[in-house]
């Protein structure tokens, strides 16, 4: 695993900072999530659990009172053996626990600390909390407008597709991608140089990031510009283009090129089609061939001849079951809560290596005395902070609710 060796501090609060510790965990990192005795991360929800299944797999979680000077000393000695910090605190919340960037650094030089949030610690939105769609909205991946019935709708171009950023990625996701593939740069920039570094990473940003062709395409607007940038998209292209196969299930049929065109009417014994470039007109003719056919018949011939021709699945089950994808590894079986469970991993292989099954996320506090071990902590002294509630067990599950959303 690339990041094999490696200890990164998450001290987060939901989906920025757990997404970003999921991605580090993924490339192999020992990944330690600090969390409030009294409270924990509340993903651990019975509506989100499965959520925190996915996000903190493989982590380790230690329940530590900052607030208490004797947290923040079994902290410090926690700091002095990790390599980056993760958090999603906004603006500077994190000063106010001795968690802030230049505290930490004072305390090590060189630590790669990284702070991912909704909108970033620099801004006049720096100290707005935000959940994932705000940073989509904020990125432009969800126009919406005024329905008929007087209440918001999604925008018709969002529909279509057209004129806004809706090819983006979801926010938290996004956020986190970008977030671990900084930090993974940043420890390689300490490896050359011995310095640390800071990273501000926003969200909404990285909406933009993620969509950045439709955002340059729109922005400059070229001068020549090809079908696709049709602001209506109401051309019937026709060598670019989803189709029925005969079982009814769907393609998207995409040789543009005259290369491969070409091959394809000669396959199909339409060398009469070759000429012809789009139009509704050759729309129809390629639906009548390719209904003549099932849609893993088109695939295997695509595969044989080497044609951009592919499957349009629908829904996870189409997804987890196409030939392709299930090859990668990419969905991981494996278990969490004592029952099967299905994690979705990385989409990169390296070195060829099959993805081993991950060790399930943490309850709170699941690994406080372990890691208390690794750092010299003796028996009495960990007996000690549990009785003085610098380490604590985790609050009944209605008590939690109580807190977040003031239910009884």
């Amino acid at each position: 695993m690339l990041l094999s060796g490696y200890r990164i501090i998450e001290s987060s609060m939901l989906l920025n900072g757990a997404a970003t510790g999921m991605m580090l965990v993924d490339l192999g990192a020992d990944v330690i999530k600090i969390e409030s005795p009294a409270l924990g991360d509340y993903l651990r929800l019975p509506e989100t659990r499965h959520i925190h299944l996915q996000a903190s797999k493989g982590k380790r979680s230690l329940a530590l009172d900052m607030k208490q000077e004797q947290g923040r000393e079994v902290f410090r000695r926690l700091l002095a053996t990790a390599d980056a910090f993760v958090t999603n605190a906004v603006a500077d919340r994190n000063d106010k626990l001795g968690l802030g960037y230049a505290q930490l650094k004072a305390l090590k030089p060189d630590i790669v600390y990284c702070q991912n949030t909704g909108f970033g610690a620099s801004g006049p939105f720096r100290e707005v909390p935000a959940h994932g769609q705000m940073m989509d909205a904020m990125g432009g991946a969800m126009p919406v407008m005024m329905g008929d019935d007087g209440l918001v709708v999604p925008s018709d171009r969002y529909i279509r597709r057209t004129n806004s950023l809706v090819s983006a990625g979801e926010g938290t996701s996004m956020g986190a991608i970008y977030a671990a593939f900084h930090i993974a740069a940043g420890l390689a920039h300490r490896e050359r140089t011995g310095e640390g570094c800071y990273i501000d990473v926003s969200s909404a940003d990285a909406v933009v990031a993620s969509a950045w062709i439709g955002a340059v395409t729109q922005i400059n607007r070229p001068a020549r510009r090809g079908w696709w940038q049709d602001p209506d998209n109401t051309r019937p292209v026709a060598r670019y283009q989803a189709y029925a196969a005969r079982d009814g299930k769907f393609l998207l049929f995409c040789p543009e090129e005259n290369k491969f065109w070409q091959r394809f009417c000669d396959l199909v014994g339409r060398p009469d089609l070759k000429d012809q470039q789009r139009g509704e007109p050759l729309r129809r003719e390629i639906q009548g061939i390719l209904a003549q056919r099932d849609r893993d018949d088109w695939l295997a011939l695509a595969i044989e001849q080497q044609l951009p021709i592919g499957p349009i699945n629908d829904g996870v089950d189409e997804v987890r079951a196409d030939m392709q994808i299930s090859s990668r590894n990419l969905f991981c079986e494996g278990e969490a809560d004592g029952k099967p469970f299905t994690y979705v991993g990385q989409p990169a292989i390296v070195n060829g290596a099959k993805p081993a099954a991950p060790s399930p996320a943490p309850e709170l506090g699941e690994h406080s005395d372990a890691i208390l071990c690794e750092l010299g902590f003796g028996e009495a002294e960990i007996a000690a902070l549990r009785d003085n509630k610098v380490i604590s067990a985790p609050p009944a599950e209605r008590h939690i609710i109580s807190a977040i959303y003031g239910e009884e």
